[in-house]
């Protein structure tokens, strides 16, 4: 009497059948990063950069970003600790297909590609995306190269590898996808992984490894493999077709193009994802309601901090502000002919593309935070009065829930490989010269002036760590680049700010909140007590 369920698909039936074979792999995508970072149980949403001096959360979800501020996080619960299974499930699905390889017939096209080969190639990129990952929030993890046997006690009970194993296994698995793939793929198979992708993301891992968070001797040799690697992988991108984006004959601005466009020329590689609605609660639709305000019909889950807005320069290349005297009063920099009562006035083009602000025209009214203002929201919680533009689609009405767009989220772009170039160039203390160039490509094109001259070392690193700030604001970036940087201690800790409009029209800044970040534990992740408590073998990050 007892049956095989008519749609259950044993392996053998999986990978001797090439369209079968792929979509088991296609799965491995699921995990990908996106525009909003999922936590716990029931879900909720909210931008990483809640996490840093990027933003503020104002929602009250525990495992989200306030955890992070707050310093309340444990190895039972914290943020972010169910990436660690996650991963480890895309990368078994990966092994496993790999293990079956042989398995998949053979289907070359007629202008003489191999899927088989193609698809072997996805799965060696792909993994070592997920390792890397693993690797940022964790450091030492056990590598797993084959499917494992639950019931093998002693297979399952891995140790963790080293920070070099871990790098060099990396290291091979995107040389295989290198070898095997492409540089670029058609529009149709926008979003897998190919040559391109593969060699830009070894440039962010080698940033990553000779960084101080994991050089703390500063190797300066990994610096220069950082920069190989970086102009190695702007090179072969520049060859498979992509460039920095530019404006269009419109009057689009080229930096938000890249975030509204399908096939921006600058991505090299985005999030493709399943669907443009709300039934996919993570993407570009979720993106609008967590960015909008109330008064937009929008959920404001979080919006930018003063000291993000501090950031961007003026146009003549001043930073605005200083710092906060008493009584909360801008430290105003006489250089940057900063006009207090006019805050948002001449400023790097790139924030009005980036963040809305009380004044800012949206939708075809103007943004009002003052008391009594539509987007006032300050009755349930205190609430931040900044909110975020990037990436939002101004035709999305959120009442209706009509005018909505398709956007992929941006994982790798070229402006980041020109970034990374400048970073581990100038760590080198090498060429400064390339330094200041691939800095200042990225400041021409969003029309800002040029670095000055005659920077020191030291003062080129600020410039450039600025630049990334500001160039990948919102990006998933700054979370992870404090902490590789060794600079979170300072950066996320202390009171952060937002403002508010009197009843006369000027502008206060009150603090927001007062965030905690512990320097002898916070840099990585604690591995989930979960996962010690099934595997004796695996030991804790330091200070948890």
């Amino acid at each position: 009497m007892e049956r095989t369920p008519s749609d259950f698909i044993n392996e053998k039936e999986v990978f001797t059948n090439i369209a079968n074979a792929e979509s088991f792999l296609n799965n491995a995508y699921n995990d990908l990063p996106d525009f909003l970072t999922m936590s716990g149980n029931p879900p909720n949403a909210y931008n990483l950069g809640a996490a840093t001096d990027e933003m503020a959360y104002m929602h009250t979800y525990v495992y989200s970003a306030r955890e992070f501020n707050t310093g309340s996080w444990n190895p039972s619960a914290f943020p972010m600790q169910w990436l660690w299974a996650d991963y480890y499930r895309a990368i078994r699905r990966i092994n496993l297909f790999l293990a079956n390889y042989d398995l998949i017939p053979e289907e070359v096209s007629s202008g003489g590609s191999s899927r088989k080969r193609r698809l072997l190639g996805e799965a060696h990129g792909l993994r070592a995306f997920y390792y890397f990952q693993l690797f940022k929030m964790w450091g030492e993890i056990p590598i797993v190269d084959q499917p494992l046997d639950p019931s093998a006690e002693g297979e399952i009970m891995l140790e963790r590898s080293t920070i070099d194993q871990v790098i060099g296994f990396i290291k091979s698995d995107i040389d295989q996808a290198v070898s095997l793939l492409p540089p670029r793929l058609d529009n149709s198979q926008f979003g897998r992984m190919n040559a391109t992708i593969a060699k830009a993301l070894w440039s962010r891992v080698t940033l990553y490894y000779a960084s101080p968070l994991f050089n703390p001797q500063n190797d300066i040799s990994r610096w220069a493999k950082a920069a190989d690697a970086a102009k190695e992988a702007i090179d072969f991108a520049l060859q498979a077709g992509h460039s920095l984006s530019q404006g269009d004959a419109g009057g689009k601005k080229a930096y938000e193009r890249i975030f509204l466009e399908l096939n921006n020329p600058e991505v090299i590689w985005a999030k493709n994802l399943t669907t443009q609605t709300g039934t996919y609660v993570n993407g570009p639709e979720a993106w609008d309601f967590f960015s909008s305000s109330l008064g937009y019909g929008g959920w404001y889950g979080f919006g930018p901090l003063q000291e993000m807005v501090d950031s961007y320069e003026m146009i003549n290349g001043e930073i605005p502000i200083t710092g906060y005297g008493n009584g909360g009063v801008p430290i105003v920099n006489p250089a940057s002919d900063y006009d207090p009562t006019q805050p948002f006035l001449n400023r790097d083009p790139r924030f009005y593309q980036s963040v809305l602000y009380h004044g800012a025209l949206w939708q075809g009214r103007t943004i009002n935070v003052a008391p009594g203002g539509l987007d006032n929201n300050t009755s349930d919680r205190s609430r931040i009065n900044y909110f975020c533009r990037k990436y939002l689609d101004e035709g999305h009405n959120l009442f209706t829930n009509t005018g909505t767009s398709y956007r992929r989220y941006a994982i790798i772009r070229l402006a980041e490989l020109y970034l990374n170039y400048a970073e581990a160039v100038n760590e080198t203390g090498d060429q400064p010269g390339e330094t200041f160039a691939a800095v200042n490509l990225i400041r021409q094109r969003s029309d800002m002036p040029a670095l000055p001259e005659g920077l020191s070392q030291t003062q080129l690193r600020e410039r450039i760590r600025h630049e990334r700030k500001i160039e990948l604001a919102f990006e998933s970036h700054r979370f992870w680049d404090v902490r590789r940087w060794k600079i979170a201690e300072q950066v996320d800790n202390g009171p952060v700010r937002g403002i508010a409009v009197r009843s006369d029209g000027t502008f206060s800044y009150p603090v927001f909140e007062t965030r905690l970040f512990d320097k002898t534990k916070h840099y990585l992740f604690p591995v989930p007590q979960s996962e010690i408590d099934k595997n004796d073998r695996l030991s804790q990050n330091p200070g948890w």
